[in-house]
């Protein structure tokens, strides 16, 4: 009887310890869950590091240059110079930052580049303009000849300054020469595009429209009736009515994302009254909605999350700057739920190649800035899930000794009963460590482990280094050949891996496709020779059913005072960076700082 009771509260305290490891397993998968969530869902930026980039690259003159390395070469200082001065100054506007540079010397720089009495007529132009009309126009370069292109760029920059009343500007004379650039048809021309001649295009159209915008709000000068209908007859004209697209000037093929925002800006810009009024004209000579689903459709790239400008295949490649207008013109139209906002804020976020720099240059960076605003990605992460904490269980030896004392009960008149639960409890110890599919330790053991490995690097100072590999593509093995293919193929998997390792090494499965190596006595270079070598080995195997396989690896090494949740999380994150980066690779990670750098770059 005695031990019968002794064996019932043994078992019973064992199935304690059972229900309460499986709670406490309920509650890891709600937090890896809860982590997969937030490494989905934590899309943010950060303003102050684009601000800090974009103020590296202004040059005392005012100006701003493409790299802060070349910030007094002349060379900087050329055709571009205007343009990419605008871009930078467009975002610190955005950003609320504008007092960070100065501006003062922006506005002289720009400046510079007007010309107020302009000796300007041209024969075949025959815009709205009166006989003996004075002109006033920028050029890129001092000297160089005024055009609608620089002189759009000059009034957006000094309209974001709020210099637009500066005593040297003659803003009519400004506007009688953007308007002297509209052609009979409509459209306009500039001289900084020769190559059009004195065609009426899309691209001059639109930029004359945004710099009239900016003088009709500033001298309250409204467009007359005739003039608005001449543009919109002339976007109309542009149309295609069998692609859906715009042609980006008469004769051409409706083939370029830009002269969709080109066709809704110029009408856009170009009347009267507030945003609804504006959005009204706009409905009235596009069809809003036929044009959204012709971008989507002939310019999304869904597996990018990014619009390409051109849609033939050839020369399909996702691109911000065509993004980016897609998004201003389905913001300003009140379409944004016609896009998928998540996936192209992934898209963008993706691109910071630099602490708040995007794609590679200013204008790129101004792309990704404006996408993030309008489309209201916010400028803090989100909280990360908390880890669950270990459930203050029964301790795991009690049951044990409940066994043993039934077993000295029992020991005088039952040896052979003895055995039997002496059998029990070592199955029950081995079926406690091992994982039942690999054959190699489980999750729970393998934490163990580390626990002592840890003790041991503190007592004794040697170097411990962690090795986690993740199998690619691994749904797609089951999805094609079924979960007891893709069984076999971890355990061979398992079978390769364990072949090239130490016996010192500690190799266990973490979860699903994931596995994970503790490497006693070897520092990060050494582990990343070893992984290096593993990933080849699995790539070169070849496995059940003629599969072969690749896995991405992620490397660090324990550092003084670590926690060994970031030891292993920083390796989660270096493996997680590695098949961000194309996978089938290894990646090794020093410091938490350099994992949190990469968790927003795989975010």
């Amino acid at each position: 009887m005695l031990a019968g009771l002794l064996v019932t509260l043994a078992v019973f305290f064992q199935w304690k310890i059972a229900d309460d490891a499986l709670s406490h397993s309920r509650m890891q998968a709600q937090y890896q869950q809860a982590l997969e969530d937030y490494r989905e869902q934590n899309i943010h930026y950060t303003p102050a590091n684009t601000v800090q980039w974009v103020v590296l690259r202004q040059n005392p003159a005012g100006y701003f240059v493409p790299n802060p390395d070349m910030l007094f070469e002349p060379s900087q200082l050329n055709d571009s110079t205007l343009r990419g001065t605008r871009y930078a100054i467009s975002i610190l506007k955005d950003l609320d930052a504008l007092r960070a540079i100065n501006r003062r010397a922006v506005a002289e720089y720009v400046l510079s580049l007007y010309q107020p009495q302009l000796d300007w007529k041209h024969p075949e132009a025959s815009g709205e303009k009166a006989e003996g009309s004075a002109y006033a126009g920028f050029a890129n370069l001092p000297g160089a000849t005024a055009g609608v292109r620089p002189t759009m760029d000059a009034l957006i920059t000094l309209d974001a300054l709020d210099l637009m009343d500066d005593p040297r500007l003659d803003l009519q004379r400004i506007w009688n020469f953007i308007m002297a650039h509209q052609n009979a048809d409509g459209g306009f021309w500039d001289e900084h595009y020769p190559k059009y001649g004195f065609n009426s295009s899309m691209k001059a159209t639109s930029f004359a429209a945004r710099a009239l915008g900016i003088l009709h709000r500033r001298m309250e000068k409204p467009f007359s009736q005739e003039f608005s209908d001449r543009v919109r007859t002339y976007v109309r004209s542009l149309a295609d009515e069998e692609n859906g697209g715009y042609r980006s000037m008469a004769g051409k093929p409706a083939n370029d994302a830009y002269n969709a925002f080109r066709a809704f800006i110029s009408i856009f810009e170009t009347t009267n009254g507030d945003e609804s009024e504006k959005r009204r004209a706009v409905e009235e000579n596009i069809d809003v909605d036929a044009l959204v689903a012709h971008l989507k459709a002939v310019h999304y790239l869904a597996e990018s999350g990014a619009f390409s400008r051109f849609p033939v295949i050839e020369r399909q490649q996702p691109s911000l700057k065509a993004t980016h207008l897609v998004v201003w013109l389905a913001w300003k139209m009140e379409r944004m739920s016609a896009l998928d906002t998540h996936a192209i804020s992934k898209y963008v976020t993706f691109l910071q190649s630099a602490r708040g720099q995007y794609g590679g240059d200013i204008y790129t960076t101004y792309s990704a800035i404006g996408l993030l605003q309008k489309m209201g990605v916010p400028s803090h992460p989100l909280p990360p899930p908390q880890k669950p904490e270990k459930l203050n269980t029964i301790p795991s030896y009690v049951p044990a000794v409940f066994f043993l004392a039934a077993l000295l009960v029992l020991l005088v008149g039952h040896q052979a009963k003895k055995l039997e639960l002496q059998s029990i409890n070592r199955a029950l110890s081995i079926q406690a460590s091992i994982d039942n599919l690999t054959g190699i330790f489980n999750r729970q053991k393998f934490e163990a482990l580390l626990r002592e490995e840890q003790e041991r690097h503190e007592r004794y100072g040697h170097s411990l280094s962690l090795v986690m590999f993740d199998v690619d593509n691994f749904k797609s093995i089951n999805d094609e050949k079924g979960h007891l293919a893709g069984d076999q193929i971890l355990r061979e998997v398992t079978a390769v891996i364990g072949g090239a390792l130490r016996n010192t090494d500690v190799f266990a499965r973490w979860g699903g496709e994931e596995f994970i190596i503790l490497l006693p006595e070897t520092d990060r270079a050494g582990a990343s020779q070893l992984a290096e070598k593993l990933r080849k080995l699995l790539e070169s195997s070849l496995f059940s059913e003629d599969q072969r396989v690749t896995a991405s690896f992620g490397v660090t090494e324990l550092l003084q005072d670590d926690d060994l949740d970031d030891f292993v999380e920083r390796a989660d994150m270096a493996m997680l960076f590695a098949k961000a980066q194309g996978k089938n690779r290894v990646y090794s990670v020093v410091s938490d700082v350099q994992a949190e750098l990469m968790s927003t770059t795989c975010a």
